[in-house]
């Protein structure tokens, strides 16, 4: 019994070596957590090492990243002359047309990727060309250093079609 006894002490001080002991309560634990779980993991790390910079929140838009006006002009230039062209005024289609050219303008700014972070508006106003004036107005607050608009006239002997695209950047 003495080899029996010399062996189950021989265990124990084995485990008692390779389980260190501390004093730490259980809150101590917890608040050791979330400085643990506050480190990078392995793929977040791999990520920053591929882009070469450290992932960060950008107030404003870089260099070059500005809302591309001309590229919005020749679409909304291309998308009222397609769709306006030869055409007479009519008042029952006329809501039809506005509603046809302020889709595809938007479907066309949305598919560019130059407008990665922004989001914009599209307006289009028809009427008929009768020779009077017309007042065109519109309000949107907004940063000026990074927001923008563009507006285009189209006009034939019927009619005058006026869209605006607001860009504005999401911060």
């Amino acid at each position: 019994m003495t080899d029996e006894k010399a062996v189950k002490n021989s265990k124990k001080a084995d485990e008692m070596q390779t389980t260190p002991t501390t004093s730490k309560t259980k809150s101590q634990d917890k608040k050791a957590m979330p400085a643990a779980a506050a480190q990078l993991s392995p793929e977040a790390e791999m990520d920053e090492e591929q882009t070469g910079q450290p992932a960060a929140y950008s107030m404003r838009p870089a260099f070059g990243e500005s809302f591309p006006l001309p590229i919005v002009k020749s679409i909304i230039n291309t998308a009222m002359s397609e769709k306006l062209k030869d055409k007479q005024y009519d008042k029952d289609v006329a809501k039809t047309w506005t509603r046809e050219i302020a889709d595809e303008v938007n479907q066309q700014i949305a598919a560019n990727p130059k407008v990665k972070r922004y989001k914009h508006v599209v307006q289009v106003m028809l009427g008929q060309e009768l020779g009077a004036g017309a007042t065109y107005l519109s309000r949107c607050c907004w940063d000026c250093d990074c927001d923008t608009s563009i507006t285009e006239v189209f006009s034939n002997t019927s009619l005058f079609c006026v869209c605006t695209v607001y860009g504005t950047y999401q911060y």
